[in-house]
């Protein structure tokens, strides 16, 4: 379905709602697989952020002849999808970011991808489980890491040790909250704050009115700084070509509008890549009825030349 209404920001508010009500459901699937099959014969799909797997079985049914590689970075779900399709010889599975894929390819012997696919969104899986401290609304630890066997700082060490500025950069930035140094300044005197109910109380007590968007935005942005997203998105997209055949169908589903301007410019930009028509779509009325997540769901879609 094709729409002017721009992408909404608050998709962590979406996701939890999806979530809440038990319906984990691959979005947009049906345009997904219109999509690929438009493109003729796939020899391989990529599916860059695998999730629950939703995606990889709607394509299986589509493209009878096609091997599918799906890649997550978060090693349980990487593990819950292998386990889900044991025994389908068309489906592998790993755990990497999507910007490790050129090198697994290669590993793996299965030369350039003629299709590829990433839903940037998270997925209920983190949400279900409080630890992950993804979700504002369950108290947990604050973590919000993809990859928990990492190094990497946790939200608890963003806001218990980045200064002020440094904090409310990332609330404006990455959640696009106008009250941000409002935020931030609360923050900073409750600290410290070791589980996401007390981060969504710094947050509800600095702000008045649509606290729950507010409070969506806030852990937007500070998942986004954790997993570093926009910096893995920019080495993806510059490194597409390497490891795309030519006519390869490239689908990207974005859930706020930082990341869906990203894709926007590379498509517009791109001197490997053209647009397909329509330049984007969204969800349709009855799926974004079904499925709350849907509803702040963008699709761009592209052909490599």
């Amino acid at each position: 379905m094709f729409s002017e209404q721009p992408s909404s920001v608050g998709a962590d508010d979406s996701v939890e709602m999806h979530s809440r009500s038990g319906n984990h459901l691959p979005v947009m699937a049906d345009e997904i697989c219109d999509f690929m099959a438009e493109g003729g014969q796939i020899r391989l799909l990529v599916d860059g952020t695998a999730g629950g797997g939703g995606h990889i079985a709607a394509l299986l049914d589509t493209l009878p002849e096609t091997e599918l590689f799906g890649v997550d970075r978060d090693p349980a779900a990487a593990a819950l999808v292998e386990k889900r399709f044991t025994g389908v010889e068309r489906v592998r599975v790993r755990a990497a970011s999507y910007t490790g894929i050129p090198l697994l390819l290669e590993e793996l012997g299965l030369g350039l991808a003629d299709a590829v696919l990433f839903d940037l969104g998270f997925s209920s899986l983190q949400l279900d489980d409080p630890d992950r401290g993804f979700a504002h609304g369950r108290d947990g630890l604050l973590d919000m890491r993809y990859d928990r066997s990492s190094d990497a700082p946790t939200a608890a060490d963003l806001v218990n040790h980045l200064s002020r500025s440094e904090l409310a950069d990332i609330i404006f930035r990455y959640g696009e909250e106008g009250r941000s140094r409002r935020i931030a300044d609360e923050i900073v005197r409750r600290r410290p704050l070791q589980t996401t109910g007390q981060l969504a109380e710094a947050v509800s007590a600095a702000v008045r009115g649509h606290r729950v968007k507010v409070l969506s935005r806030v852990f937007q942005g500070i998942r986004i700084s954790v997993n570093k997203e926009l910096e893995e998105l920019e080495k993806l997209l510059a490194g597409l070509q390497s490891w795309t055949a030519p006519g390869c169908r490239a689908a990207f589903i974005t859930f706020h509008s930082i990341e869906d301007r990203m894709v926007k410019l590379f498509f517009r930009d791109s001197a490997e890549f053209r647009v397909t028509s329509p330049p984007w779509m969204v969800a349709g009325q009855e799926e974004r009825r079904m499925n709350s997540r849907a509803r702040s769901a963008r699709l761009r879609t592209g052909v490599r030349l």
